[in-house]
């Protein structure tokens, strides 16, 4: 019966999970596709009965049937019953995970913007605070969006000076609660990390919330799991959960070059061109 069940069991083929609450989640899929088996071998297992049993035969007569009130209201109750059981098992985690309400304190922010076709992160500098941009400041910094400025970052903001971006990249500390706040630059995408149990679409306009705990460290995917266009199958990406003194490196490194990179460069003096030039008269 075990390699029997083996044969239909789709859950060995899950990533690997690596979130606090992708054990429920899996538990939680596990149950309602169980479910959905039964229900499938015990539909199609009746219905092939009754095509047996209710075969063409010569000798057999059809007859008027009004209907059973008893069965109908069978199959009416038994589905509600189920579907309003899972409703109130499943909602506990659901609410977890999904509302903005149970949204857990950050121990490190990103904002996340897709695109066609591709992702880019952006972070905050060594305050953990970022400065003016389209998701802080959505009412006058929005309209700095461009290609080559996809946050809206306000340059003028001496607080976005350690704010640093990455692109088809990201990493993050193991054992933290991570808080990504999504959008999109164009159409509708799906920030998609499976070993993380980790699935919500970003819309263009808004900005989606979306957290997970990670407790191993390592590289793992990050993919697009909604249709956007004719490259949708190239925005698979990658983020590594680091430990938080690597993290922490890292986080210094590249706010020095955000730092660097945006400081004004220091214009050399001209120097003197002492070229001595041959007369042209003799």
């Amino acid at each position: 019966m075990d390699r029997l069940l083996s044969i239909f069991d789709m859950l060995v083929w899950f990533p690997e999970n690596i979130s606090t609450f992708g054990h429920e989640l899996d538990n939680l899929f596990a149950i309602i596709y169980w479910v959905s088996v039964a229900i499938f071998f015990l539909t199609f297992g009746v219905m092939g009965y009754f095509l047996v049993k209710y075969r063409y035969r010569k000798e057999a007569r059809g007859y008027n049937y009004h209907g059973n009130n008893l069965v109908e209201i069978t199959w009416t109750i038994l589905p509600t019953i189920l579907f309003a059981s899972i409703g109130l098992y499943s909602d506990d985690i659901w609410e977890r995970t999904k509302y903005s309400s149970r949204l857990p304190q950050a121990d490190v922010k990103v904002l996340v913007m897709g695109k066609q076709y591709g992702w880019q992160f952006l972070y905050p500098g060594a305050d953990g605070k970022f400065g003016r941009n389209a998701y802080t400041d959505r009412d006058n910094c929005r309209k700095l969006i461009s290609m080559t400025n996809p946050f809206g970052i306000d340059s003028s903001d001496a607080a976005s000076m350690d704010d640093f971006t990455t692109e088809n990249q990201f990493k993050v500390p193991v054992n933290a609660n991570i808080v990504f706040h999504g959008s999109s630059q164009d159409v509708l995408h799906s920030f998609f990390l499976p070993h993380a149990r980790v699935k919500q679409d970003v819309v263009p306009g808004t900005w989606m919330n979306i957290w997970c705990n990670l407790f191993k460290t390592g590289k793992y995917e990050l993919a697009c799991a909604e249709l956007c266009g004719g490259g949708h199958y190239s925005m698979r990406a990658e983020y590594e959960v680091l430990s938080k003194s690597a993290y922490e490196q890292w986080v210094d490194k590249k706010v020095s070059e955000a730092i660097a990179a945006r400081s004004p460069q220091p214009v050399a003096a001209p120097v003197a061109d002492t070229t001595k030039v041959a007369s042209l008269t003799k």
